[in-house]
């Protein structure tokens, strides 16, 4: 187990003996209750949608290579990794750190979601890895899980850190009629949502609407917790923040207990802007902490389906981990936990149209690389509707 230290909240003490690594829970759960302490008590922004609030930007002057993991926190930054423990992580989070020149301070909502896992198709098979292979409706990506119902302070899922490239916004390719689409993509990582009716989480969206066959294209940064929120994008100022296809994106979303306020972090490194946001409990079932993903999905709805999937061709999370609340790091792809390789369906339930086809070799299972691609009618057109 690596201790990367990069987290709102602070992780367990690990110290070496001659059976591997132990963790010291006892120091674990005070540190994780005082840094919550200082997320919850920081000054924060009431945004346009009630209920959902910004951290500030902090002084003039602040210089977050230099500051103090308390004082990261007061400003919803992430904390240092451990230099010394994984240098890339560290070099990762200093180019962050460093890039950000705007503190996104706003969000509004959408009447789109962002939802749950809705099985499709025949069934799961096991995998020769020993992972599972599972279809959907919504979903395509990888899904660590667990089998619990209710919230753990050792063994929920409780963060998890994804970098990865904005997809171009595109229908399907071939002869179409202009009547058709729109086509939507969102790439995001998130806690809950596999098998639980809830699921917190940030990403990108990448969004071409085919009326009058002019393709108005939109991208934007959003953060949502299903189903007390829907999508809501991120402002900077009166305007969208500006997302462009191509753009290094660094998402870290946390998760805690229930209907407790839930944090999530969104960069667009290459546009230098970044924003933190709290939601507060509305309406749904609460956090469990049963699955830690990382996703492309088609949001609801339209119609009595999902929007179809938008051509993205390709797409790619660079460097991504998750934690439980004792401090284990998870790879997206790691076959050590229940994990979940998930193909989306066409509306019909029969024909793949997004697969992650990629995702590393054991013991780093998708640490460094998870690539998906689209498939079939969404890459060629012809999907029903």
């Amino acid at each position: 187990m690596q201790h990367l230290n990069w987290r709102y909240l602070n992780r367990a003490l690990v110290v070496a003996a001659s059976a591997g690594l132990m963790v010291c829970s006892t120091i674990a759960m005070a540190q994780r209750e005082d840094a919550y302490a200082v997320l919850a008590a920081a000054p924060k922004i009431n945004t346009s949608v009630a209920g959902v609030h910004a951290f500030p930007a902090p002084p003039k002057g602040f210089n977050a290579l230099a500051a103090s993991n308390r004082e990261l926190l007061t400003y919803g930054l992430p904390q240092r990794p451990d230099q010394n423990v994984d240098p890339k992580a560290y070099h990762l989070w200093e180019h962050a750190m460093q890039a950000i020149k705007t503190h996104a301070t706003d969000v509004r909502a959408l009447p789109y979601t962002s939802r749950n896992m809705i099985p499709a198709g025949t069934g799961t098979r096991a995998n020769a890895d020993g992972s599972t292979q599972w279809t959907s409706s919504n979903w395509s990506g990888i899904a660590n899980t667990n089998h619990l119902t209710k919230w753990s302070n050792t063994t929920s899922f409780d963060e998890i850190v994804s970098f990865w490239n904005v997809p171009v916004a595109n229908h399907p390719f071939g002869n179409l009629p202009c009547s058709e689409g729109p086509w939507w993509a969102v790439t995001w990582n998130g806690i809950d949502g596999f098998n639980n009716g809830d699921v917190v989480q940030g990403g990108s969206s990448s969004y071409w609407d085919g009326g009058g066959c002019k393709g108005a294209i939109s991208y934007y940064g959003w953060v949502e917790w299903y189903p007390s929120y829907s999508i809501l994008p991120i402002y900077c100022g009166s305007s969208l923040c500006y997302v462009s296809p191509g753009d290094d994106f660094l998402v870290i979303t946390e998760a805690t207990a229930g209907t407790a306020e839930q944090f999530v972090f969104v960069e667009d490194i290459t546009q230098q802007w970044s924003g933190t946001y709290g939601l507060t409990y509305k309406s749904g079932p609460g956090v469990v902490g049963s699955s830690a993903e990382y996703i492309v999905e088609r949001p609801c709805c339209s119609g009595s389906n999902g929007y179809p999937l938008g051509n993205y061709v390709d797409e790619f999370f660079n460097y991504s981990y998750a934690f439980d609340g004792k401090g284990t790091l998870f790879y997206p792809g790691s076959t050590s936990v229940n994990t979940a390789i998930i193909t989306m369906l066409d509306d019909s339930g029969t024909i793949d149209i997004s697969t992650p086809f990629g995702y590393g070799t054991a013991g780093t299972q998708g640490r460094y690389s998870i690539f998906m691609e689209t498939e079939n009618c969404a890459y060629s057109g012809g999907c029903t509707p």
